[in-house]
């Protein structure tokens, strides 16, 4: 391949003395560089088939020089070897990392050097036929639009490595898996100008939006119903829109005004995924706007990945935590789950002097059940039940199984009067419920017990369970299928 034109970056004359002469003694024609500015101007005016880029040079760096040949359309194919007299592992590093083809250091032989540059020559040789021709401003300008270039170039990338840190942040921190979206979203959004974002996660029934500036809620709407209406065009099953819960993050933006009622808006969106699989949609919207489309779509462009990452952690996360914390039959809180939960509500009760109560359940004769219709009869019915009492509950109050047929509910900000009508409406709705089992269903009922915080003779938060439990004690023995409060 001897003829082909080499460009050598290097400010040691002794180095370039000698490399020059191996490469032109193989036949190669060889075009220097003293300082990185120079290698820039002629990777771009004699458009070299290969660079041979010392790391340490005058005026910017040989890995400045490489990073900038490897972000322009126009130089990014041509091959570069990294040589340096430094041989230290971080130095390696960075020269591939930066996207060099080879390192060698100073001291080669000079057979490994020319087996080295015939290689890449041939490697390169498609991207080299693929280069079009490109303008360079005139001899007196030439330095300072490369720098230009160089300082483009380095605030681009601290801009992408500053949110790829924050986004990295988010993927370690265990947070709420909602929370974890939103904080997702608001770093998007920021960026792309206060624009609203949204996510919705591929298989759940739920949207996650933040709000970043003013907007009306005709566009919370919009974003919702776009995202729904990509479900469909990536080959999944379609949403019911009355079922989705939208979650808001800075839900104080959202603002009945007619100015923000009239105004259209620009929508970029991508699909996250992981292991080649789409697992969520991500949107921004913003004000229409052609300069905010192409900005949306370059950070989405350089986010996607991180973005895919972040939230694919948080789902598994998400899902691992609901696997400990969730009955497995049931699936509604377990016993150990409503423990932590009980003992923090009772340590907030007390340090803010709040109410709150607890009903435990017991179904009326389940052993009977069980004997007459097998064990998965009641398996059924112990579903059903958790089913029915979930209907019944606020989405601030625990249900948990405590064991065997027993429940129990936790009710933040309730008293016990409060909490005994909850108790009968949830009694009444068990006792005219048709569960599986049988040749027409079969009906059951359940025994309560209602015990409050504060009140009296309570000490610590198990005298608060051994109430509930008392109460449920004597509605079992004053006949079944009633609640009993112990105040």
């Amino acid at each position: 391949m001897a003829g082909e034109k080499i460009l050598l970056a290097d400010d040691n004359k002794l180095v370039v003395k000698i490399t020059s002469a191996i490469l032109e003694g193989a036949g190669y024609s060889v075009e220097v560089a003293w300082d990185g500015l120079e290698a820039i101007n002629k990777a771009y005016t004699e458009n070299p088939d290969i660079v041979i880029l010392d790391v340490e040079m005058p005026k910017v760096s040989g890995l400045q020089v490489l990073r900038l040949l490897r972000d322009d359309n126009y130089t990014r194919d041509i091959p570069v070897v990294m040589l340096t007299g430094r041989d230290r592992p971080s130095d390696m590093f960075w020269g591939i990392k930066t996207g060099a083809d080879a390192y060698m250091t100073k001291g080669f032989k000079p057979e490994e050097l020319l087996e080295v540059v015939e290689q890449k020559l041939r490697e390169g040789k498609e991207g080299r036929n693929k280069r079009d021709k490109v303008d360079v401003p005139k001899a007196e300008l030439e330095e300072e639009w490369i720098l230009s270039r160089v300082v483009d170039l380095l605030d681009s990338k601290l801009f992408e490595s500053t949110l790829l840190n924050e986004l990295g942040s988010l993927a370690s921190a265990g947070h709420d898996y909602r929370k974890t979206l939103g904080e997702v979203l608001e770093i998007v959004a920021r960026v792309a100008g206060n624009a609203i974002g949204g996510i919705l996660m591929i298989g759940e029934e739920n949207i996650v939006i933040d709000v970043e500036a003013p907007v009306a809620p005709k566009l919370v709407e919009e974003l919702k119903g776009r995202l729904l209406n990509l479900v469909a065009d990536y080959g999944f099953e379609s949403l019911n829109p009355e079922r989705v819960e939208v979650t808001v993050f800075g839900g104080a933006n959202i603002k009945e005004d007619e100015a923000l009622e009239s105004t259209p808006y620009s929508f970029v969106y991508t699909p996250l995924s992981s292991q080649k699989k789409v697992i969520g949609l991500a949107m921004l919207a913003q004000r229409e706007s052609l300069v905010f489309t192409r900005e949306a779509q370059a950070i989405f462009g350089m986010l996607k990945n991180q973005m895919s990452i972040v939230v694919d952690n948080a789902r598994l996360y998400e899902a691992a935590r609901q696997l400990a914390i969730t009955d497995g039959l049931t699936r509604i809180y377990n016993h150990r789950f409503f423990q932590e939960m009980f003992e923090k509500e009772y340590k907030r009760s007390d340090r803010y002097n709040t109410v709150f109560s607890l009903i435990m359940i017991d179904i009326d004769h389940f052993k009977k059940v069980n004997d007459t219709y097998g064990h998965l009869c009641g398996d059924e019915i112990l579903k059903g039940l958790a089913n029915v009492v979930k209907s019944h509950l606020r989405s601030m109050d625990i249900l948990a199984r405590y064991g065997g047929e027993e429940f129990v509910i936790l009710l933040p900000e309730t008293t016990g009067e409060e909490a005994f009508l909850a108790a009968e409406r949830i009694r009444e709705a068990v006792e005219n419920y048709v569960f599986v089992g049988g040749d027409k269903g079969l009906h059951i009922t359940v025994s309560q017990g209602v015990a409050t915080y504060p009140s009296s003779g309570i000490h610590d938060r198990y005298d608060i369970l051994e109430k509930a439990d008392r109460a449920l004690y004597e509605a079992k023995e004053s006949g079944r299928n009633r609640t009993v409060f112990k105040d």
